[in-house]
């Protein structure tokens, strides 16, 4: 277990470099314990936010945590403590899910029509997959039991996901249909790379018109289910687009920083983290070298659902913490993920600050 601190530390508990270029009255501490955590939901009750562990240079496996709000004390959850009931009426029959090909990314959380609350991780195993998992919250800490997997069509390859109804919608590069490969040079050049594809029980897989673009990385849905939003990485910008029509009505605005995971305030309005001052190729030249942190200027962004206009919320350097990947409101804080770091960061919210509703 590990818990709340006011100093940043390496992977091996040292302390990191100080921090500079940040709101200092902004940083409230860090939270030891996950690696690599890409990205955050909270569970249902708000009394735990679980995070993805991506593999790295010094995480060879890859994990989910379990984040206690109230101590920021963490607990692994899978592989550890997890267990396997294959649901064969919603997924095709399948070996259990191999923890040493496990390579999650982005994740999100659901409460079905039942009250189970399940949770989506988009994964780069022995396949391209969004793996689905039952959470069961009455323990003293959160337990998992896998319950199958979906693997992505095609070339497609998974960033984020987005519960919708009994199934979920991803961000993707690739063709899903396969019929062509997707380069980093098409990346780095600004052609459409891919888009966001919807998967149902019933339906399978479908692409949504409107969401093809240059690097599809966070997403996010409306509660009324009619409104997708999507992050462009190299493309530095914010899509939205209407859903459930072949003629889409969609909004695209730049925002000047290179946007990867969306998450809902409790007011309603958008959070969007990313990093700027970058290229896509240093970025990738850094995110694949040996090094177990990845530093880069990094934003937290309030996006207006509506207009898709911006404010920033926090803004820090390359020394704070690790490149900002996903931002999550937690009561009265602002928590950061990042790909390639341990631990997160903990901001509060600007003073004043009227747009986020209820923040306890």
């Amino acid at each position: 277990m590990h818990g709340y601190t006011r100093e940043p530390t390496d992977h091996r508990g040292r302390r990191k470099l100080s921090v500079s270029r940040v709101m200092h009255e902004q940083l409230a501490g860090y939270i030891s314990g996950p690696v690599n955590a890409e990205d955050l939901a909270v569970a249902p009750g708000g009394q735990w936010v679980l995070t993805s562990g991506m593999t790295g240079p010094t995480a060879p496996l890859g994990h989910l945590y379990a984040v206690r709000v109230e101590d920021g004390a963490s607990s692994e959850i899978f592989p550890y403590g997890a267990s396997y009931a294959l649901d064969t009426e919603r997924f095709a029959a399948q070996p259990d899910l191999d923890p040493f090909r496990f390579r999650p990314q982005g994740i999100d959380v659901t409460v079905q029509r039942d009250g189970r609350t399940e949770l989506y991780v988009v994964s780069h195993g022995a396949a391209e997959s969004v793996e689905v998992f039952e959470v069961d919250l009455d323990e003293p800490r959160p337990t998992l039991r896998w319950l199958g997997g979906v693997a992505l069509p095609g070339t497609a390859v998974g960033n984020d996901v987005a519960a919708v109804g009994d199934g979920f919608i991803v961000s993707t590069t690739g063709d899903p249909d396969g019929l062509r490969s997707i380069s980093v040079e098409d990346a780095m050049a600004g052609r459409d790379t891919g888009g966001v594809l919807e998967w149902s029980p019933g339906a399978g897989w479908t692409t949504l018109p409107g969401t093809s673009m240059n690097t599809a990385t966070g997403v996010a849905i409306s509660s009324d289910g009619d409104w997708i939003y999507i992050g462009g990485w190299n493309s530095r910008c914010i899509r939205k687009v209407q859903r459930g029509t072949p003629d889409p009505i969609s909004t695209t605005v730049e925002v000047g920083m290179m946007v990867d995971n969306l998450t809902w305030a409790a007011s309603g309005h958008l959070l969007a983290a990313g990093t700027y001052g970058t290229s896509m190729q240093e970025f990738l030249a850094s995110h694949f070298g040996p090094s177990p942190r990845l530093g880069f200027p990094s934003r937290v962004l309030r996006v207006d659902p509506d207009t898709l206009a911006t404010e920033t919320l926090v803004d820090y350097g390359p020394d704070t913490f690790g490149a900002a990947t996903t931002a999550l409101q937690v009561g009265r804080e602002i928590w950061v993920g990042t790909a390639r770091d341990q631990g997160l960061a903990r901001f509060r919210f600007p003073a004043p600050n009227r747009a986020f509703g209820p923040q306890s």
